[in-house]
């Protein structure tokens, strides 16, 4: 993630989301977003935008993570697990990093042998798919997914 380019979080990062998503849709009518490299939901607005984003662009999917899994004392987890709940996993794979659910979630193990029951190890991360292009697993699955700390 060498080249990663952070993106300062606010109103202008939404108005630039909200005109290149509709840019997008215009070639593409399904397309995938892939959400944070690095970062996450910062605000409870910044989820209703990608609420109305999917309403308004019936093409477009996202897939991501989000270390806001406290459901019941985070504003911001409970208006994405309300979006995922209401959108469905088919459009909005969004898994739950580290979190104590099991559903749409994911763990970090240090070998193998830590896979929690019903989760599934990352099979690029155990050689079993050349990439994660290859594999989908993350956005196919809504078993939780075991990842090996590295």
């Amino acid at each position: 993630m060498q080249f990663l380019q952070r993106m300062e979080a606010g109103p202008s990062l939404e108005w630039k989301l909200e005109r290149e998503v509709a840019l997008i849709a215009i070639d593409h009518p399904n397309f995938c977003v892939r959400l944070h490299g690095a970062g996450d939901f910062y605000s409870t607005d910044y989820v209703h935008l990608w609420r109305t984003l999917l309403e308004r662009h019936p093409g477009l999917n996202v897939f991501g993570f989000t270390a806001r899994t406290d459901i019941d004392n985070d504003p911001i987890a409970a208006a994405l697990a309300a979006l995922a709940a209401d959108i469905g996993w088919s459009r909005f794979a969004m898994r739950f990093s580290n979190a104590a659910f099991t559903l749409r979630s994911t763990v970090t193990i240090e070998s193998v042998r830590q896979k929690p029951p019903g989760a599934i190890i990352c099979p690029e991360q155990v050689g079993r798919t050349e990439s994660c292009s290859t594999c989908g697993l993350c956005w196919q699955s809504e078993k939780r997914v075991a990842f090996l700390q590295h």
